[in-house]
């Protein structure tokens, strides 16, 4: 007990101080935080309060998605609280790794921490994965064909960039239905990665191992057909999924209205914060640092004034990024603290 709590209080430390120098960072690099606060003066604050709430709604919608999944297993025994700590912490993670690649892995953790199945929570991650991949492919495919040429006519050079990060959402897509559809294909990935891990000594029982994956496997594709079958479910997760990626993509606009800007280019700034999306999408640093900014900067100019622009792109990083490190982070480090969570869901997936 004593090793355990001193890994918890270590992990505690550890994630506390990466959140604190990711803060220090952004405060002091270009002298972000000067700038912010010299902008204050010139923002409209409801329009600004609706910015942040657009960032809510986001983690809202996503823990919504999280519960209706778990709940198709397991009815009226998982509440939304404890979908929502799955939600923030999953958000710490993808916003401090390369890629987002954390934020699954420590969120399949806090299932298993409170009391959910290995087999039900793999496929509760794998379909609401599925779900967000294809919603996001679908709206940017929708951008893509009724304003790009409103944005090729403004930008030279940016256009290939956004096709490549469409091409990699859609590449995400068609290995997830692979890997649904296409069971005996998943099984041999499923096997060829067993035996590597075997001859690297991390499996030492691959036989055992193969069964037991092959189990959960087997359960994931039930549980999905499950989910095919019930169009209603279906039909809520994904209009849940299509609410958290428009408030996502609306947070520049309030942003816009939040500097006393004239118009109302919604449609086109929805449009410019997917594309901003799908040019970072692909960038391997976390939070897709660079890449974010630097095509916020280039797309948004066609918005914000020269004098506002950089004010406006601090915010909206601040807002849409930052804020989930913050809030993410209190999760994070209750999460050593925490006790199981008192759910009746003693019953394993099924093995095979």
């Amino acid at each position: 007990m004593k090793d355990k709590s001193r890994k918890y209080k270590i992990f505690r430390i550890a994630m506390l101080a990466l959140t604190i120098s990711l803060l220090i960072y952004f405060c002091v690099w270009n002298n972000n935080l000067a700038v912010l606060i010299s902008s204050f003066r010139e923002i409209h604050p409801l329009w600004l309060l609706g910015a942040a709430a657009c960032t809510v709604v986001t983690w809202v919608m996503d823990a919504l998605v999280i519960q209706t999944l778990t709940g198709q297993a397991r009815p009226n025994d998982y509440h939304y609280h404890s979908a929502f700590r799955v939600t923030m912490i999953g958000q710490y993670f993808n916003s401090v790794t390369p890629y987002a690649i954390g934020g699954q892995p420590a969120q399949f953790v806090v299932f298993l921490r409170q009391g959910i199945p290995s087999g039900i929570a793999i496929s509760t991650l794998v379909q609401k994965f599925l779900v967000y991949q294809t919603t996001i492919t679908l709206f940017s495919l929708a951008v893509i064909i009724i304003r790009s040429a409103f944005f090729l006519s403004k930008i030279q050079g940016f256009f290939a960039l956004a096709v490549i990060g469409f091409l990699y959402q859609s590449a995400s897509v068609l290995l997830l239905l692979l890997f649904t559809y296409s069971p005996k294909f998943t099984t041999k990935i499923i096997s060829a990665v067993v035996t590597l891990l075997t001859k690297v000594h991390i499996v030492k029982k691959p036989d055992e191992t193969r069964e037991k994956v092959k189990g959960q496997l087997q359960f994931y594709l039930d549980n999905n057909k499950a989910m095919k079958d019930n169009r209603q479910l279906t039909v809520r997760v994904y209009s849940y999924t299509f609410i958290q990626l428009l408030a996502l993509f609306s947070v520049p606009f309030f942003i816009y209205k939040a500097f006393c800007n004239p118009g109302a280019p919604v449609v086109d700034m929805i449009s410019a914060q997917c594309f901003v999306t799908m040019i970072s999408g692909y960038t391997p640093l976390p939070g897709a640092s660079g890449a974010a900014e630097g095509s916020f900067l280039v797309l948004f100019r066609l918005f914000f004034s020269e004098k506002i622009l950089t004010q406006a792109m601090l915010l909206w990083r601040f807002i849409t990024y930052y804020s989930s490190i913050l809030v993410g982070a209190f999760f994070v480090l209750r999460t050593g603290q925490d006790k199981m969570e008192p759910i009746d869901l003693a019953k394993e997936a099924p093995q095979g």
